[in-house]
């Protein structure tokens, strides 16, 4: 099957992909940790707080869809809703 999805659009996601993994490098360096030990599905909760910051950041300052966020993290794009909306609500 072909991919559908035009060129731009693409390289678009890509970016915005790139740009968030290098947010999740530039926490990990900051907390002394690994990327992807904030990328795991740890629930320890402040992992919890820096994944939810990272997820929020990129939706608001990269304007990055759910889906795309959803792909760094390897979550769906349910969880990093419900991620956005639980940073707002702190």
């Amino acid at each position: 099957m072909r991919d559908e999805t035009p060129p731009t659009i693409h390289a678009e996601r890509m970016e915005q992909q790139r740009q968030i993994r290098k947010m999740v490098e530039e926490a990990a360096k900051a907390l002394h940790t690994t990327p992807d030990a904030l990328i795991c599905h740890d629930r320890t909760s402040w992992k919890v707080s820096v994944r939810d910051e990272i997820m929020w950041r990129a939706r608001r300052e990269l304007k990055a869809s759910y889906p795309t966020i959803a792909g760094v993290f390897r979550y769906n794009h349910t969880a990093v809703m419900a991620a956005v909306r639980r940073y707002e609500r702190r």
